[in-house]
């Protein structure tokens, strides 16, 4: 990797970092967990509602993602493109239920209602939208990065260990 390459590099994974650390920084740190939601038991922004409608999402774990960054600054400039996500995709609704019980292990009787009805649509609308579930192999391979949390559930269970009492 010559100098221009290694520079061009770095610059990327600065402003990629800059990006989510502004988001970090504006909305907590578990801004955009399902935990997170639940928690806050408010109504769901427009960003939400549009992605409440997708069956199936691919997540990934901010520690992850940092592993990621941290192994591309490592190898040699290949101009190849990563999907960091974790090796899970799951049913939004699935993925809600989870946190649920999770919050609820931990903090008994604090959540009242089902908080995501908006999760529900009938198939006419579900049939309607294309799903993808997006793969990480090359991520993997390439990076050989092993994931710290390789499924939504082992990273909304960390979430809920790492944090203080919410209520």
């Amino acid at each position: 990797m010559d100098l221009v390459e290694g520079c061009l590099q770095l610059l990327i994974v600065y402003v990629v970092l800059k990006q989510a650390l502004k988001l970090i920084l504006k909305r907590n740190v578990s801004c955009c967990s399902a935990i997170d939601t639940l928690l806050k038991q408010e109504r769901l922004s427009e960003g939400q509602k549009r992605r409440a409608s997708r069956k199936f999402t691919s997540r990934v774990h901010v520690e992850d993602i940092c592993q990621v960054l941290k192994a591309a600054t490592e190898k040699p400039a290949s101009g190849e493109i990563y999907n960091i996500v974790d090796d899970d995709p799951a049913a939004r609704e699935e993925v809600f239920e989870y946190a649920l019980e999770l919050i609820e292990k931990r903090w008994p009787g604090n959540i009242t209602t089902k908080p995501f009805p908006f999760l529900y649509e009938s198939r006419e609308e579900s049939s309607l939208r294309g799903e993808k579930r997006v793969c990480n192999e090359r991520m993997k391979d390439k990076l050989g990065v092993k994931l710290l949390y390789p499924s939504y559930k082992s990273g909304l269970q960390s979430i809920v260990e790492n944090m203080d009492n919410r209520f």
